[in-house]
């Protein structure tokens, strides 16, 4: 528009109001108009289903985020309980990412934060971040240490932070506490946790998976996370550890804070050759369920699922804090999807820095599918097969 009424000012008659068929545009008004036609740029134009100078299709309109994505001028900073373990490092790893870009509504602004109880997490996270996340790198602000039997001093390391991480059974590791944090002597001991696993974790002489001392460590954090007064939405990740979900979903509907929980339906393997720019590898298939109640899983369950990538468990726990609204509760059935996807190797014309995960479409629609009717599946061809 600017160009058009820019290219009318140049073509009028000298020293006289246009003529002809164009509108009377005086020299007086041409900055008026231009200024309008700025105001009303393709970028800023979404009315009728238009964003971005492109019409949206219906079922884009459908998958639009009602998550932290829903404004992403409000940057959300987020926790992660437990990043020395592979899992919780590759969730650290895509937050970091997403939170350097525009668009995904996290904030990369002292976030992510990673949680752990030792400097033995930190060494880890920024194992894996080195190596799958392009030299990517997690300095002291943003490592906290924390006393995980100690509410007020987990408090004083989430307040400001809108949403948090979490496991349920971590996997534990004997260590001494790091020096000039929260020991009380210089050879004070205590159990780092890791979400998921920790390659090389010593684990003689820790409490078992069935140990109470677990939801006691889940217990101190959601209440440090409530009485924050910052805390909006916590993502639970249901570790192949757990021996009693429902001992997790009942410390959660006491809490009162909403919640996305998630639950895998196979086993877990490693991507051993992983990056980010490979993206997912594999859409996933989700189904909801109403929260506040969960059946155990069978071991022979597991046995029979295709099993599930890490790295696609991790970009799912991101991809709901942007997509999902956060002042709901649900439950998250993970499984693998009968169509997995062909590995991806970018080749140095296919840019992918400009994606927090390549392919986190397919994660969105994943979570997206329970909304979309039978009419409009038919009508954009979409597979119903699971």
């Amino acid at each position: 528009a600017m160009l058009f009424l820019f290219k009318i000012y140049l073509q009028r008659p000298t020293g006289r109001v246009l003529e002809s068929n164009h509108p009377m545009v005086s020299s007086s008004s041409l900055f008026f108009f231009c200024a309008a036609a700025a105001a009303f740029s393709a970028d800023a134009f979404s009315l009728g289903g238009i964003e971005g100078g492109r019409r949206l299709t219906s079922l884009q309109m459908l998958n639009e985020p009602k998550g932290c994505a829903s404004k992403p001028f409000e940057k959300k900073k987020i926790c992660v309980f437990g990043a020395g373990g592979y899992l919780g490092s590759t969730v650290f790893g895509f937050l970091q990412r997403a939170g350097a870009l525009y668009g995904t509504g996290i904030s990369g602004q002292s976030s992510p934060r990673a949680i752990a109880a030792t400097s033995s997490s930190a060494e880890a996270l920024n194992k894996v971040l080195g190596s799958a996340f392009k030299l990517a790198y997690a300095g002291e602000d943003l490592v906290r240490l924390i006393d995980t039997s100690d509410v007020d001093h987990i408090i004083e390391r989430v307040k400001s932070y809108d949403a948090a991480v979490l496991g349920t059974v971590y996997q534990l590791e004997k260590r001494t506490v790091t020096l000039n944090t929260y020991e009380k002597s210089p050879n004070d001991r205590t159990y780092d946790f890791y979400l998921d696993e920790k390659y090389g974790a010593w684990e003689n002489d820790v409490p078992s998976d069935d140990s109470e001392y677990h939801a006691q460590i889940f217990t101190n954090a959601l209440q440090a996370l409530v009485e924050s007064g910052s805390m909006k939405h916590v993502v639970v990740v249901e570790t192949p550890r757990t021996c009693d979900p429902m001992v997790f979903i009942n410390i959660l509907e006491e809490a009162g804070i909403p919640y996305t929980y998630l639950r895998i339906k196979g086993k877990l393997i490693k991507d051993i050759s992983f990056s980010f720019d490979k993206g997912v590898k594999d859409s996933l298939a989700v189904s909801k369920f109403q929260p506040g109640f969960i059946y155990p899983i069978e071991a022979e369950v597991y046995e029979n699922e295709r099993p599930v990538y890490r790295e696609d468990v991790a970009a799912l726990v991101v991809q709901s804090l942007m997509s999902l609204d956060w002042s709901e509760s649900r439950i998250l059935e993970v499984a693998s999807s009968p169509n997995p996807l062909n590995n991806f190797v970018p080749t140095k014309k296919q840019r992918t820095d400009r994606d927090w995960c390549f392919n986190s479409a397919l994660l969105e629609n994943s979570l997206n599918s329970e909304t979309i009717s039978p009419a409009q599946i038919k009508e954009f061809g979409i597979s119903t097969q699971r």
